[in-house]
This record gives C-alpha cells, sequence and structure tokens, in this order.
C-alpha cells in the first residue's frame, strides 16, 4: 500500500517531523507555499475570465453585426427625411410592434427553455453514470472474491467512462484527442484491448457493458456451488447497475443524436427577422441617430440567448456551457481507485465490523467465533439472545437434530 493511503493508519508523532511525512499535522504552511498557491489561483481566474471572455466573442462577433448596423442605418435615414405623413403613420405602428416583438420573445424563450431541458437530461444521465460506474466497483469487492476479476471490472468500469465521453463526441477512445493513451499508461488498460475496442463496429461502451457481464458470470460461478442464494443475489444486483449504465448510455445518445425541429429554427429566424425589420422603422422618428445603436443592442442580446440555447442543445460538445465530461470521467477514475484502496485495508481495518479496539468486550467473542454467522449456539445447547430464540424452544421450519 503506497504511503498516501494509510497514513492515517500510523501513528502520530509528537516531535517536529520533516515536511511531507506522515506525522503530526503542521498549524501553518510555508509562506512562499501560500503565495505560490495564491498566485496560481490568481491565474487560474484570470485563465477563466479570459476563457468567458473569448467564449462570448466567438458568441457575438461576426459579419450580421456589421449588417445589422448598415440597415439600421439605411432605414433610419430614410425614415427621417420623407414627409411627416409618413412619420406619424410609422409611429402610430407602435403597439403592433409591441405584440409582434411579444410573440417573437414567447417563440424565443421557449425555445431556450426546450434546449435547456435537453442539457439538464443530459447532467441527470450522466450522474446516473457516475454513480453506477463506481456502484459496479464496490459491488465487484463485495461479491466476487477472484482478484483478477475484480480488478478486472474496476478497469471495465473507467473505461466505461471515458469511451461514454468518446461517442458522444462522435469520436473513440482511440482518438488522439481522447483518453485511451492515458488509460494505457496507467494500466487501466492494454494495447490488445484497446485494439479491440477501436475495431468495433458498434458503441464502444456497449463494448464494456459486454465485458462486465462476461466478468460478472465468470467470477460468480468461481463461488461454487455453495450459497446459491447469495450468487443470484449478487447476478441481479450487478445486473441491475449494468442495466442501468446501458439505459443512462443509450439517453445519452438519443439526446445528442435527436435536436430540435428544423422547421421550428426556420419559423424563429423568420420571425425575427420580420420584427427587426418593422422595429427599426418604428423607433427610428423617436430614436433618431440612436436608433441603429438601439436595433444593434437589441440584436446582440436576442442573439446571445440563441448562442447559449444552441450551445444547450448538444450538451456533451467543448463549449462553454457544455458539461464538463473531463471532469465527470477524472471523477470516476478517482472514486473507484478510492474504492481499490479501500478493499486493502482489510489487514488494518476490517470494512465490516470496524477497528478491533472499538469492539465493545462483551461481544468480542461471539464476533470471533462466528464471524460468518454460519455456526449456532444452539448446537451446543446455548440460548441464542441475539435471535431471541431459547435452546427449548423447536422451530417447525428446522428439522429436529436427531
Amino acid at each position: 500500500m503506497s504511503n498516501g493511503t494509510n497514513r492515517w493508519l500510523q501513528p502520530v508523532r509528537d516531535g517536529p517531523t520533516e515536511p511531507g511525512s506522515p506525522g503530526k499535522k503542521q498549524p501553518y504552511h510555508d509562506m512562499n507555499e501560500t503565495s505560490a498557491d495564491s498566485s496560481t489561483d490568481s491565474d487560474d481566474a484570470w485563465k477563466r475570465w479570459l476563457h468567458k471572455l473569448e467564449f462570448l466573442k466567438e458568441m457575438i462577433v461576426g459579419v450580421d453585426l456589421l449588417v445589422v448596423v448598415i440597415a439600421a442605418s439605411v432605414v433610419t435615414f430614410c425614415v427621417n427625411h420623407v414627409g411627416n405623413e409618413w412619420i406619424s403613420f410609422i409611429s402610430d405602428s407602435n403597439p403592433a410592434i409591441a405584440t409582434l416583438g411579444a410573440f417573437y420573445s414567447f417563440a424565443l424563450v421557449f425555445r431556450t427553455n426546450i434546449c435547456y431541458s435537453r442539457w439538464w437530461e443530459g447532467r441527470v444521465l450522466w450522474g446516473t453514470i457516475i454513480v453506477c460506474t463506481i456502484r459496479m466497483a464496490q459491488q465487484a469487492h463485495l461479491w466476487i472474491k477472484e482478484p483478477v476479476l475484480v480488478k478486472r471490472l474496476s478497469c471495465l468500469a473507467i473505461i466505461f467512462a471515458y469511451c461514454c465521453k468518446a461517442q458522444l463526441r462522435g469520436t473513440g477512445i482511440e482518438d488522439e484527442s481522447e483518453d485511451g493513451a492515458k488509460l494505457l499508461r496507467k494500466g487501466v488498460i492494454s494495447q490488445e484491448e484497446l485494439d479491440m475496442i477501436s475495431t468495433q463496429s458498434g458503441w464502444q461502451p456497449y463494448y464494456c457493458i459486454d465485458a462486465m457481464r462476461a466478468a460478472i458470470s465468470e467470477g460468480l460461478q468461481a463461488e461454487g456451488k455453495n450459497d446459491e442464494w447469495k450468487k443470484n443475489a449478487a447476478q441481479a444486483a450487478m445486473e441491475e447497475t449494468i442495466c442501468t449504465l446501458a439505459n443512462s448510455i443509450g439517453g445519452c445518445i438519443r439526446v445528442r443524436s435527436t435536436g430540435l425541429p428544423v422547421a421550428y429554427d426556420d419559423i424563429l429566424n423568420t420571425t425575427g427577422a420580420i420584427f427587426f425589420t418593422a422595429a427599426c422603422l418604428a423607433w427610428a422618428p423617436g430614436a433618431g441617430l440612436y436608433n441603429p445603436f438601439v436595433v444593434l443592442i437589441v440584436y446582440t442580446i436576442v442573439k446571445m440567448i440563441i448562442g447559449v440555447g444552441s450551445d444547450m442543445e448538444d450538451p456533451f460538445g467543448h463549449d462553454e456551457s457544455d458539461l464538463p465530461l473531463e471532469k465527470f470521467c477524472e471523477e470516476v477514475d478517482k472514486q473507484i481507485t478510492a474504492v481499490d484502496e479501500r478493499a486493502k485495508l482489510i489487514t488494518f481495518f476490517d470494512l465490516a465490523y470496524g477497528p478491533a479496539s472499538h469492539i465493545p468486550s462483551e461481544r468480542s467473542s461471539s464476533y470471533s467465533t462466528f464471524p460468518n454467522r454460519r455456526g449456532s449456539p444452539l448446537a451446543n445447547g446455548d440460548n441464542d439472545v441475539e435471535s431471541g430464540q431459547m435452546s427449548s424452544e423447536t422451530d417447525r421450519l428446522v428439522p429436529a437434530q436427531s
């Protein structure tokens, strides 16, 4: 076991300790280290702000802004140089323009709400993937006794998460932009299996699901014919986890593959073009030379709202508003590694009974005599106080001993 894993199991040293040694916690931090951390945090914050500004720049800046300014300027100039009868007619059309703007705003909010619901569904499905991949590693340590198969299931759970990320981004785990090479360096996957996954014609996450089922079937067969109820319960629980994983990645693929109807965006864009043309005419007499800037500001706000909705429509990409799939996969890797490390504590710390120093003295003999609760004190004629059954009582479901 690594030094960082069982550090809390080692005795606390009262004397001075070297930096980084598993002793008593230091009540202060080194000033140089603190200043370095502060500068690092400030640099990260500055990079995040630059990234957000770049995201807004990509969303807003475009040739269409120049077209809107020129068109609004031409319309404003023409309106302000026509007869007064045209100005009064255009000014009287403000209520109609307001009604058209209300319909356009409703359509815009409705589209954004649909896009957000797709983003939220992808977030919920990925939360299920994270929980179930970690649960698969926990169930493997609980139900399967073969260490090779337990390690195999833990690695497959990690590979499954990364395969899901690659699948939802239209690539494969073997792609240079994905994490196949990183998993290969960490020993999570072998080169042979990476090549096998890359040659699959179907979805790569389902290869991991088939491999999980094969490992579970082999591991439960290794248990033998005893305790059939335990084997059946383990198989049912682990199969439920696998089915949940399959349904989750299937839902994510559905969210990515089925976008908004094309006709809806066409109707929204047509309504927007009519609204801004009419609004530019209606606002020109009152706004005067400021009319192009007013139209440009309103158009920019609407463009940002549409852009955010379009990014949320596919929540699995690389945009600022997309889900952080890299962090999700790294967290799955981290938590499954922690599950594997906890399983190694059995030499020092029994997860079932806890530390031996905290077991009550009057019950320690019971733990040591019947660790698996397979024996029965009734065989020696004693009373089973925990079960409430006395030696003189009989149970019709238990055959009488001769």
